[in-house]
């Protein structure tokens, strides 16, 4: 791969597995901002209607707002860029494309990655400066997400026609049949003939048509032709040729667009339909002909550039083997974990083998939290310094000595938005702990820190009040599985700043892409189990069942997840560790 630069647009050409150079122009920052201002005015005008439609629907409408606009900040790029091969509405009408900075389509796992560090990539204060002076700076034009995600950002402005764009001159094709030397000879004698008399004219011809006869072969002279008349017809047919050789119009390109016609209208019409469907859904049959066909394409392509071919045709045999090559590869690299086996056992794995960071993770939210709740029972006004008037309100006005009493009241019609509040903000919160992971894991360490002060304040205020009964009584529910979530996030943001402090015997940006991927799965999990801590805190938590019900609830989590992280998935890790030690020794 290398990088290059036309003008004031930067440039990287990269090489497919079949060793045919791709070029791409660079998506500049302006190009970018334009894409994203797009984007962002139909995800605000999406929430206004969605506002609109759902503003007199009472506890549902809200739950719906909760969601939708969780999605229109978190899922908006995700999906679109998953599913319409690295691009998004805004993206498309500027004509540009995300690419892994291989080649490769733009795969779910690196659409999730460079989506997450976005909120990043937009500080300070939303204001995109971040990103912005990483893309100016950095010579493949990456935002930070960019570079965790190992992609890049390309113009795509559409296929064009592969037909068409060559024009077509008269004349045999094939590859030159003089030599450079004896073309010269054969040029200089047709723009001197007119200067000559007959029968010296007659001499010079012979003379020269003896000199490129084994050249021109017997076969294409004609005996009773005049030398004279030879050696002109010889020239028209020579003098393209040599001229594609020597960089002017290209004969063999417009003759190799005329004959190559019905096989790329063919491949077109497959890509197309791969675009739309996917390669799935080819029969067997159009599976090998794609397959020939863009084999084909490709070796088109390397011939254009040798035929001296015009810059459009050109332009538009490299973006339809491109397309070949996106899709192809998109099909290759579709080899994503079942839902069910990610849970059952890729997940609790990743669990044990990143476990230092999710356990450092664990001592920075609880240590913080012991601490606070120390400090506040030691000195009562420390609560007010900390925790919000409504929280010191609810505190003072709860029942004491009754730990049934009501922590927060939630009617049944509310409990859907209480509870799609909830699930959407403990999300939200574990994306930014991953993602703040990017400024060297400092981010990561503020936000567990933070969350266990305000945890271990709250607790303390409650028990300065005689009332800590209470507020257990509503957190032991879903709280473990939220505690347990914001460790597996927290523990992903601190991977993924270890690159960076120590990346090892990689480079920063080749650790970054590793563990940024190899952390991936640690989100993944701690979104899991929010969607069911946020159910639980939102239908369950606040009902009126007594307190030892939750506490049992709680405490059954809890040996749930020990039992699930600890055991779940070694069977596979055990038989992998057989066969490792079946392979007998040399």
């Amino acid at each position: 791969m290398a990088d290059t630069r036309a003008g004031l647009h930067r440039r990287i050409a990269l090489e497919t597995p079949e060793h045919v150079k791709l070029e791409y122009q660079l998506a500049d920052l302006g190009s970018r901002a334009a894409a994203l201002a797009l984007d962002l005015a139909i995800i605000v005008a999406a929430i206004l209607l969605v506002a609109l439609v759902f503003r007199y629907t009472g506890g549902l409408g809200q739950a719906v707002l909760y969601i939708v606009g969780f999605f229109a900040v978190w899922g908006y790029f995700l999906f679109f860029e998953a599913v319409w091969d690295g691009r998004t509405p805004g993206k498309r009408a500027v004509g540009l494309r995300v690419l892994h900075d291989g080649g490769e389509p733009l795969s779910f796992q690196g659409a999730v990655l460079r989506n997450l560090i976005r909120i990043v990539d937009l500080q300070p204060a939303l204001t995109g400066m971040a990103g912005a002076a990483s893309i100016l700076f950095n010579r493949r034009a990456q935002r930070l997400g960019d570079l965790v995600a190992g992609t890049i950002v390309v113009r795509d402005t559409g296929g064009g026609e592969l037909f068409g764009d060559e024009p077509r001159t008269a004349g045999r094709a094939g590859r030159p049949r003089l030599s450079a030397e004896q073309f010269a000879l054969l040029a200089g004698y047709v723009a001197r003939r007119e200067e000559l008399e007959p029968d010296v004219r007659s001499r010079v011809a012979a003379s020269v048509r003896d000199a490129v006869r084994p050249a021109a072969g017997r076969g294409s002279l004609d005996p009773e032709a005049a030398p004279d008349t030879h050696l002109v017809r010889l020239h028209e047919e020579e003098a393209p040729r040599h001229a594609a050789r020597q960089g002017g119009p290209s004969l063999q390109a417009a003759t190799m667009a005329r004959e190559r016609r019905e096989a790329w209208g063919a491949y077109t019409d497959l890509v197309e339909k791969g675009r739309a469907a996917g390669l799935d859904r080819f029969s067997e049959a159009e599976v090998r002909a794609f397959g020939r066909l863009y084999r084909g394409v490709t070796a088109d392509l390397a011939r254009a550039r040798t035929y001296g071919a015009s810059p459009g045709l050109l332009e538009a045999v490299e973006r339809w083997a491109g397309a070949g090559h996106n899709l192809l590869y998109r099909a290759k690299g579709r080899a994503a974990v079942p839902l069910g086996r990610w849970i059952g056992r890729e997940l609790p794995r990743a669990v044990r083998r990143h476990r230092w960071p999710v356990l450092l993770a664990a001592l920075l939210l609880f240590g913080p939290m012991l601490a606070s709740y120390a400090a506040v029972r030691e000195s009562p006004a420390r609560a007010r310094a900390i925790m919000p008037a409504g929280m010191l309100a609810r505190a003072e006005n709860t029942a004491r000595g009754d730990i049934n009493a009501s922590y927060i009241a939630v009617d049944g019609a509310e409990r859907p938005a209480f509870s799609s509040a909830i699930v959407t903000n403990n999300v939200q919160v574990s994306f930014v702990a991953f993602a703040a992971g990017l400024l060297a894991g400092a981010g990561t360490v503020l936000i567990l820190i933070f969350n266990g002060v305000l945890l271990g304040a709250a607790f303390g205020l409650y028990a300065n009040n005689g009332v800590l009964g209470v507020i257990l009584a509503f957190v032991f529910p879903h709280g473990v599985m939220e505690l347990t979530a914001i460790c597996l996030a927290g523990g992903a943001g601190l991977g993924l700043g270890s690159a960076l402090l120590v990346p090892g015997r990689r480079t920063r940006r080749e650790a970054l892409r590793e563990r940024g991927r190899a952390f991936l799965s640690l989100v993944g999990g701690a979104v899991l189990l929010l969607i069911v801590a946020g159910l639980v805190e939102g239908f369950y938590s606040p009902s009126g069942l007594p307190a030892t019900a939750k506490f049992a609830f709680g405490g059954a989590t809890a040996l749930l997840l020990t039992a699930y992280f600890g055991l779940a998935g070694r069977g596979s890790d055990d038989a992998r560790r057989g066969k490792v030690r079946a392979v007998p020794a040399p």
